[in-house]
């Protein structure tokens, strides 16, 4: 668990404190209240951006991010959306007009294709941008390949919660507005070469700079869509790219001339034919201008002093005359050990962690940690996700003390922005993610009917109001039983055994056979038939049955009736239920199993 809290030394926040309330601009007062404004600043480090957009005291506040729909879009792309949805709620909560946005870059050409695309699709396509790309799934009716992937991440956007316009570049680059970017950048090709030269030249080897020197003398900032075959670049056999890269433009005519490096075709373009493309460098600024970006988060590879984010700063200020947005670096989001790649096919999509657990819990691990900070996102680590939800949403409803001010003024912060909609009035997690553990794996011997019925007397038992519907705990245990799963595989594929124990252990994962193995029952002796049948006996009798009496009375049965280690006692139990001599702690256990079914078992 990194990066819990986004706390400053009383020093700095001192210092914040007067600049913020000297400095202040009409914006922020308009935002925060008298109360606010004598808190010490930042509570959260989105308090930090909120500013610095403040600061601009914008008419109209545009957040925007991207994304390149090149196969399945991994969890990973969520974290500068979820940024940016918070920001948006921010800002609207004090009723200013925000736009957030959300480009789909499917006028990107398929450098290549994921491994699950078939290689004869990834032949015949290769080159092409995504949006002139079919569908590569057989039966599927959408409008392209960009489509398909594309609406794959916006359907899940209901569910967490994120509300924003997607824009795909295909659409955008025939509309005037962005043809007009198109005219002004091939108008000042020599500008942009040398502001590329200054941020690019001093990161190349010497030999390399040549090349870039030798390759800047012909270079146009626009690439061309052959009007014969549709691809925007060609791919050759040692993995190298060529781009069918604008060879002259024709400014009386509004003409430009190409060659496709994929089939030969020679044309000549208008640039408002909606067949040309800004090199990536120059679209981003571009976009920024046109839209003019208040903020627009991205990824630290982006993000380096004197890497694209600079470059296209000063671009969009010396092309287009617009000073660029807020720059918010983040660091990337892992998958355990794995980095994620939609390319690489190493993915875990925002729909698949929606089939194993809430949420909200993923909007928390987003927006509780410093952008600049990595995350790692580890499936076997849930139910820790789960019990930091858990306490910060008792310290927001004040149903749990915190010791730590910072701590709770975080908190009652964090809080709302995790939320799908709107802010419940009172606590809403009604069934602990343990519970829901244990009853997902008794499946096999309990029906639904009687898991909701144990579920419902959990609730009761504490004194939770909100009992939930059946079909709601259906869907509860669903989500619970495919996370198993997915820890059962990630395990599989796990060299450490001691680790692999570990996470068994701790997470009390378990298999109840749908029959006793015989072979249990030939091997006990005489004393220990005799402790089963004790304890079934005990059980039997007992109407209010918990976890420490059972506990209690199997060490009694052991040492006091038959003068056996409890160990011996408490392994041939295990090993009836489980078929295996270990597992979750027994009384506990056996308190959750439906007692009809647990006395039947233990009529050996």
């Amino acid at each position: 668990m990194n990066n819990i809290h986004y706390h400053r030394k009383k020093t700095i926040i001192h210092n914040r404190k007067i600049f913020v309330i000297q400095n202040i601009t009409s914006l922020k007062q308009d935002i925060y209240s008298e109360e606010e404004l004598k808190e010490d600043f930042p509570v959260h480090w989105l308090e930090e951006i909120v500013e610095k957009i403040s600061s601009r005291k914008p008419e109209e506040i545009t957040l925007s991010t991207g994304k390149t729909p090149s196969g399945h879009i991994h969890l990973g792309i969520l974290r500068e959306i979820i940024i940016c949805d918070a920001l948006r709620r921010i800002f609207e909560k004090h009723r200013k007009k925000v736009k957030n946005l959300l480009f789909f870059d499917s006028l990107d050409a398929a450098k290549r294709f994921p491994p699950y695309i078939p290689e004869k699709f990834q032949n015949e396509h290769i080159g092409k941008p995504f949006a002139m790309i079919p569908c590569p799934i057989e039966g599927c009716k959408c409008e392209s390949y960009a489509h398909h992937f594309g609406n794959e991440l916006v359907d899940v956007f209901p569910d967490f919660g994120i509300s924003l316009e997607v824009i795909w570049s295909h659409e955008l680059y025939k509309t005037k507005e962005m043809q007009e970017k198109i005219k002004i950048a091939l108008e000042n090709t020599k500008l942009i070469k040398e502001i590329l030269g200054k941020y690019i030249l001093p990161t190349l080897k010497e030999g390399d700079k040549e090349d870039f020197i030798e390759m800047q003398k012909t270079w146009m900032p626009v690439m061309a869509i052959c009007e014969k075959c549709d691809k925007i670049q060609h791919r050759n056999k040692d993995g190298s790219i060529n781009p069918n890269r604008v060879k002259k433009y024709y400014r009386n005519e509004r003409k430009v001339s190409y060659v496709c490096e994929a089939c030969g075709n020679t044309g000549k373009l208008s640039i408002w034919s909606g067949r040309l493309k800004l090199n990536w460098r120059v679209d981003w600024p571009a976009k920024w201008a046109l839209f003019t970006t208040t903020c627009e988060p991205a990824g630290k590879d982006h993000s380096v002093k004197g890497g694209a984010y600079d470059t296209g700063i000063e671009l969009c200020q010396a092309l287009y005359g617009y000073e660029g947005p807020v720059k918010v670096p983040y660091e990337w989001l892992r998958l355990g050990d794995q980095d994620m790649g939609t390319s690489k096919g190493v993915i875990f999509t925002p729909k698949r962690y929606l089939d194993i657990a809430d949420p909200r819990i993923y909007r928390t691990i987003i927006l509780r940690t410093t952008p600049t900070k990595h995350i790692t996102f580890r499936i076997e680590e849930l139910p820790q996700y789960y019990d930091y939800y858990e306490k910060m949403e008792s310290i927001f409803y004040d149903l749990e003390i915190s010791e730590d001010p910072e701590e709770k003024r975080f908190f009652k912060y964090l809080f709302p922005l995790t939320q799908i909609t709107d802010v419940p009035d009172k606590k809403s997690l009604t069934i602990p993610l343990k519970l829901l553990i244990f009853l997902t794996q008794i499946q096999n011997i309990l029906s639904l009917d009687k898991l909701y019925e144990k579920a419902k007397s959990y609730i009761k038992t504490h004194n939770i109001l909100n009992i939930i519907t059946i079909q709601e705990f259906e869907r509860l245990l669903s989500q619970t039983y495919n996370w198993i799963e997915e820890v059962k595989k990630m395990l599989e594929t796990e060299k450490d055994p001691k680790f692999k124990k570990e996470v068994m252990r701790k997470l009390e994962i378990f298999t109840i056979p749908d029959k006793l193995d015989e072979k249990i029952i030939s091997k006990m002796d005489d004393n220990q038939k005799k402790g089963i049948y004790l304890l079934r006996e005990y059980l039997e009798k007992t109407e209010q049955l918990d976890p420490d009496s059972i506990q209690n009375r199997i060490f009694f049965i052991a040492k006091d009736n038959l003068g056996l280690p409890p160990k011996k006692l408490f392994e041939v139990i295990y090993q009836i239920i489980l078929g295996k001599k270990s597992g979750p702690r027994l009384g506990p256990f056996l308190s959750l199993l439906d007692k009809s079914w647990l006395l039947g078992r233990l009529n050996i």
